[in-house]
Order: C-alpha cells, then structure tokens, then sequence
C-alpha cells in the first residue's frame, strides 16, 4: 500500500513541477490509468484518512491529499453505482473522517471531500432516505473543533451535487425529484443551523466576513437547486417557525451585490448571486 502511495505522490510531483512536457504527458497517462483500478479505492482513501504525515519529503502532502480526493469523487461519480452496501457505508465513515481532519483547511480540499460524501449519497438508496442519513451523521463534526465550517461546506455543495445531471447518468429524473423532496424536508434543520452560526460573534472583523460569506453562499445553493420544486417554499413556511422564516427572508433581503427578483405573487424570491 505504501508503495503505491509513493509511486502516486512521484507523479503528482511530476505532473505539478517537473519541466519536461514528456514527463508531465508520461505521469498523467499513469495515474489516469491509476484511477480505473480497484486499488485506488483503498489509496486514495488511505492518504485522506492517515493520521501521520505522508512519506512524501518532496512532495507537498496538500497536493497529494487533494488528487486523492479528486480520486475518490471521480470514482463515486463513475462506479458508485457498482459498490456494494458494505463498502459504501465504509467509504462514508472514510470521507466523514476525512472531513474531520480538514475541517480547518486547505478550504479547497474540504470542498473536494465534501464533493466527494455528496455524490457518494446518491449511491446509499439501500438506507431509504440518505441524506437524512447523511445529515444525522455530520451531527458528529459539530462536536469537533472548527466542526460547523465542514458542515457549512457540506450543506453548501451537496443540494448542488443533487441537482448536477451531468455528473452521473445512473440516476433518473424521478430519483432527482425524491431526492430534492428529501431535501426540502430537512429544510427548516438547515434553515436552523444557518440561524446559529448567524449568531456567532467574531473579535476579528475579518472572520464575521467570511462567516457571513459562507451562510449566505450555503443558503443561496439550497434556494437555487431547489427553485424548480413545487410549493417548496410553502412546505418550508409550513414546518418552518416564525424567527426562522424572518431570518430567511433577512439574508435574502440584505444579500449585498445581489440582483433580487420578486415574483409577482409573492411566494417566493429568486436570488442571483456570486458564489465566488
């Protein structure tokens, strides 16, 4: 295993540094083919999950992780159709345990691994309702130290994820729709969530900004994947309590550089904003 670890960190070295084309061209083939293997499964998985620093001493271990997390997505993505009960429930915990260790960063190799988790649950249909699953497992990064930012980033890519059809061509159009039905359900716990971390208080004026930033870009992914669902904003005011529907309306309303556009109904608000 370690070996293969090795032999995987070489070419993402090469592939990142070295300054002949031909080399660059020559390591890309090996871990293009690399990734159609089964053993890059347990690899990728293994870098994510390792509590020690990578044996690498010239390669970077961001650059190594952050293949191996593209490793997995593109896997899940691929053959997670394919994977047995068993071994999806081990990558989950994987992935869950991956999110803990990045919880504080690089922040671009969190979004991978919860890219990752996202396209792994539409592959958990055996446990009837997945991201409930999902949802009651992330409860357990909450406890941990900077736990909420792997949440948020999690919550923030994963009605993306559902809503992508060019990502995976195994689900149909009405396992979509069960799945955003599902979404809608667990609605007012993300609505709840995102009213918590509203009312965190930073010294640091810095940090209030980015906090904002990050629930404001969380709950524009969950009001624009969902838009295309029927009456979803009146489920959402029908399971929804009174300073939750406010607070909603607030982040909208006071979205900054933000074009709003207001039905003429007045059921709902659509929202065009830069995630970036």
């Amino acid at each position: 295993m370690e070996e293969l670890q090795i032999k995987v960190a070489q070419a993402v070295h090469v592939l990142n540094h070295d300054a002949q084309s031909c080399n660059r061209v020559a390591a890309n083939q090996w871990l293009v083919q690399f990734q159609q293997t089964d053993a890059a499964w347990e690899v990728a998985t293994s870098i994510l999950t390792s509590a020690h620093h990578l044996p690498f001493v010239f390669v970077s271990d961001f650059e190594v992780e952050f293949f191996a997390a593209q490793i997995l997505k593109r896997k899940i993505q691929n053959e997670g159709y394919y994977l047995q009960l068993a071994a999806k429930d081990a990558l989950l915990n994987s992935l869950l345990v991956a999110a803990k260790k990045f919880t504080s960063g690089p922040p671009q190799l969190l979004t991978q691994i919860c890219l990752a988790l996202s396209a792994l649950i539409l592959h958990v249909v055996e446990h009837g309702k997945p991201i409930g699953k999902l949802l009651y497992s992330l409860q357990s990064l909450q406890s941990q130290d900077d736990g909420d930012i792997a949440v948020l980033e999690m919550l923030t890519v994963l009605p993306e994820v559902v809503d992508d059809k060019t990502t995976d061509c195994n689900l149909g159009s009405a396992m979509r729709c069960e799945y955003d039905r599902e979404l809608l359900l667990h609605t007012p716990l993300v609505l709840e969530f995102l009213l918590q971390q509203s009312e965190k208080r930073f010294d640091d004026g810095i940090q209030l900004h980015e906090n904002s930033r990050k629930i404001l870009r969380c709950l524009l992914s969950w009001v624009y994947n969902l838009l295309p669902c029927l009456d979803w904003y009146l489920d959402i005011c029908a399971n929804t309590c009174y300073s939750l529907k406010v607070f909603w309306l607030y982040l909208l309303l006071s979205c900054s550089g933000s074009s709003w556009v207001l039905l003429k109904d007045s059921t709902w608000l659509i929202g065009n904003a830069s995630t970036s």
